[in-house]
């Protein structure tokens, strides 16, 4: 088995430039379900409202025990990722509020390692006023504003925000279906997006 202690931790060895890739419901299906304008899942029969509501079914969110929405207010910050994370017990959904984009820096799920295939690793950029629910195990960062400030709404499982919350320093953690690595000490890969100059995509 694969020593994963810091004592196994490896020197810088190379820079890996992510991707910037502009999201879309097609490109985004093997990290998670992209939340747009559109309601690709309409149809739901209520008799309530018909003409006027396109009733769409529900979305496929799970969380473990109590679920918690919340709202973050995300500044510009430099494109170095030292974070990735994952949870298996729940689905959870990021969604901008307002007229700017954010970003969404995302691994494909792989829940027999420990380690997210950094091939994988791609920077979506939603359109204002869209989100994604990521699916179970994909790994990520946190959101990132482009050029200016952005608000986000995030849903969750209450386990996952109090995990994070209690955590005494910004380090690697393993508790409350919070998995967190520090990518450049596990796998001597320095992650880097380059957001700059960088326009928002068409609301979708």
């Amino acid at each position: 088995m694969t020593d994963n202690t810091p004592s196994a931790y490896v020197p810088v060895h190379r820079a890996l430039e992510i991707p910037v890739v502009y999201a879309t419901r097609e490109n985004t299906a093997e990290y998670g379900e992209f939340i747009g304008t559109d309601v690709p899942k309409a149809g739901l029969s209520i008799p309530f409202y018909k003409g006027a509501v396109e009733e769409g079914f529900n979305l496929p969110f799970r969380y473990h025990e109590h679920a918690v929405i919340r709202t973050a207010r995300i500044h510009p910050r430099p494109g170095e990722i030292t974070w990735l994370e994952r949870h298996l017990r729940m689905t959870q959904l990021f969604v901008g509020l307002g007229d700017a984009p954010l970003c969404m820096v995302l691994g494909k799920p792989n829940v027999e390692s420990e380690l997210p295939e950094l091939d994988t690793v791609r920077a979506f950029i939603l359109p204002p006023g869209t989100g994604i629910m990521i699916h179970e195990g994909t790994w990520h960062d946190f959101p990132m504003a482009l050029d200016r400030p952005v608000t986000v709404l995030t849903a969750n499982s209450e386990e996952v925000v109090a995990a994070l919350a209690a955590q005494g320093s910004a380090s690697e953690m393993n508790s409350g279906d919070v998995f967190k690595i520090n990518i450049l000490e596990r796998t001597g890969v320095q992650l880097h997006v380059t957001l700059q100059g960088l326009g928002a995509p068409a609301a979708a």
